[in-house]
C-alpha cells in the first residue's frame, strides 16, 4: 500500500511540475490536457484520478507550487545576502538569467497565468493573488526586520514584486533581459535610501513614523 501511494503521489507531482511549465510557457487557455499528460508522460486516466476538479484544480496546484519556489529563491536570497536591497537585488539578477536561459518563453510561474484569469475561475485567480502576496509578505517582514515602518515596508515589497512582474514582461516581449536588470538596480537604490534615512533615528532611539 505504501508503495502505491508513493507511485501515486509521484504521478500527481509530476504531473503539477509538468502543468507549472507549460502554463507558464504557453498560458492557461492554450495549455490542454492532453498536453499535460503528454508531457507529463502520465495515464490519461491519472489526470481526472488526481484532479476531479478538472484543469483549474490542477492549474491552481501548478500556480502554488511555482509560487514556492519563487518564495523559495527569494528567501534564499534574503538568507544569503548582506542586506536586504542586495538581497532583492539578486532577486532580480536571478530572474534574469531565468528568463534567458529559457529563451525569452519563461518568466513569472503566476503572472502568465493571471492574465487570463475571469470571474468564472474564481480558486484559479485567488491562487495567483495569494501568490504574489506570499511574496510580498516575505518581503515586508525582511524590510520591517531591517527596521523600516510595517506600512512603510508593505509598500515597497509590493513595489519591488510589480518592478519584477513588470520587467519580466518587457524582457519577454522585447527579449532582452535589461528592463529586469534595470528594474533590480532602481529598487536596489530606492531600498537602501530608505535604510539609510532610518540611520539617524537609529542613533537617536527615536522610531521613524510611519
Amino acid at each position: 500500500m505504501a508503495s502505491t501511494n508513493r507511485k501515486a503521489g509521484g504521478t500527481r507531482d509530476r504531473m503539477v511540475e509538468t502543468a507549472s511549465k507549460l502554463l507558464q510557457t504557453r498560458g492557461y487557455a492554450a495549455t490542454s490536457w492532453r498536453d499535460l499528460v503528454d508531457e507529463a508522460g502520465t495515464p490519461w486516466g491519472s489526470a481526472h484520478y488526481h484532479f476531479p476538479g478538472g484543469k483549474e484544480e490542477l492549474a491552481v496546484a501548478a500556480v502554488q507550487f511555482g509560487s514556492a519556489h519563487v518564495a523559495r529563491v527569494l528567501q534564499e536570497c534574503l538568507d544569503t545576502s548582506a542586506s536586504v536591497p542586495a538581497a532583492v537585488r539578486h532577486w532580480f539578477d536571478l530572474s534574469a538569467r531565468a528568463m534567458g536561459a529559457s529563451d525569452y518563453c519563461g518568466g513569472c510561474p503566476v503572472a502568465t497565468v493571471a492574465l487570463e484569469t475571469t470571474p468564472d475561475l474564481v480558486d484559479l485567480s485567488t491562487a495567483c493573488s495569494e501568490s504574489f502576496r506570499s511574496w510580498q509578505c516575505i518581503l515586508t517582514a525582511a524590510l520591517v526586520g531591517a527596521g523600516v515602518a510595517r506600512r512603510r515596508a508593505a509598500e515597497l515589497a509590493m513595489l519591488a514584486v510589480a518592478l519584477l512582474e513588470g520587467s519580466l514582461l518587457l524582457a519577454r516581449t522585447s527579449r532582452d533581459v535589461r528592463p529586469i536588470r534595470t528594474a533590480g538596480r532602481q529598487i536596489e537604490q530606492l531600498l537602501t535610501a530608505e535604510l539609510l534615512a532610518l540611520a539617524p533615528h537609529r542613533a537617536t532611539g527615536n522610531p521613524r513614523p510611519g
